[in-house]
């Protein structure tokens, strides 16, 4: 397995951001031409973006660069975590309503994002002809 360097990383980086920015431009039109958006569209946003808001506080503790991004992982893994409580979603083994999620909202975001990855491998895995 091969490292990445910190330039690959940033890379990596900043295109998780623009799909994320893409998810929320879909959400913003999808609000304008219904009135309304769907929560799993919505829940598939916030856990991209806390996952990208985790993985930037990571990258920039590593780099020597400001820690104003454990706040935004922090707020932004919290945002997914109550929205999960409230709406009775999640997808990973503890549920949201879990109360050791109370002192690691971050944890809980680990978790749903690595089940949102395989669900992504998944429907890779389905799409692909032949399957």
């Amino acid at each position: 397995m091969t490292r990445q360097t910190s330039s690959d990383q940033w890379r990596a980086l900043l295109h998780e951001s623009d799909a994320v920015e893409q998810l929320s431009s879909e959400l913003t039109r999808q609000a304008i031409r219904d009135g309304v958006v769907d929560g799993p569209s919505q829940r598939r946003y916030l856990v991209r973006r806390a996952a990208l808001a985790d993985r930037a506080d990571s990258l920039q503790r590593e780099t020597g660069f400001a820690a104003t991004g454990e706040v935004d992982a922090g707020l932004a893994a919290l945002g997914l975590l109550e929205w999960d409580r409230e709406h009775g979603t999640g997808c990973g083994p503890l549920p949201a309503a879990d109360g050791r999620w109370d002192a690691d909202p971050r944890g809980y975001l680990h978790q749903e994002h690595a089940m949102l990855v395989l669900d992504d491998q998944d429907q890779d895995q389905d799409q692909r002809p032949g399957a």
